[in-house]
């Protein structure tokens, strides 16, 4: 039977790993600054059109709670841009989840296969790998959690 368990991605802190780290987060606040300027500018042509003050207040109430979220989002980029910052070179970080599969049958131990598997990679390149069960593993993306480990 397949049975599928994370793997983990390190990463090794580089250079190259902080520089893509930080185009990631200042695309992403382009990003967050962009909607804020379009929700502002779509916000004051609909405003003029809106019927009734009761109207214009209840629409008012949505777009500032549409601001603080992109505030929000603008205090946790930075916040992380300073934490990448912060990074020291060759600490290791967690880049990537990924699944992968075990085969499992009758008589293995669950704990062991089922353990922790890792891929240690510098500058992309695979440094390591801790599989965990001592055979082959194989694996497909998830998701990016580009977050300290």
């Amino acid at each position: 039977m397949h049975v599928k368990r994370p793997v983990i991605v390190t990463a090794i802190v580089t250079e190259g790993l902080k520089q893509e780290y930080q185009r990631e987060i200042e695309e992403s606040l382009r990003r967050v600054n962009e909607s804020q300027q379009e929700l502002e500018s779509q916000s004051r042509r609909y405003m003029l059109q809106l019927p009734s003050a009761e109207t214009a207040n209840a629409f008012r109430r949505q777009v500032e709670e549409e601001t603080r979220k992109h505030e929000a989002a603008r205090k946790e980029l930075k916040d992380r841009q300073e934490a990448i910052t912060q990074l020291v070179l060759g600490e290791r970080v967690t880049y990537l989840q990924l699944e992968g599969y075990v085969d499992l049958k009758e008589g293995d131990n669950l704990i062991d296969k089922l353990g922790r598997a890792e891929i240690v990679i510098k500058d992309g390149v695979v440094q390591e790998v801790k599989d965990g069960t001592g055979g082959p593993e194989e694996v497909s993306p998830s998701r990016v959690l580009i977050q300290r480990g």
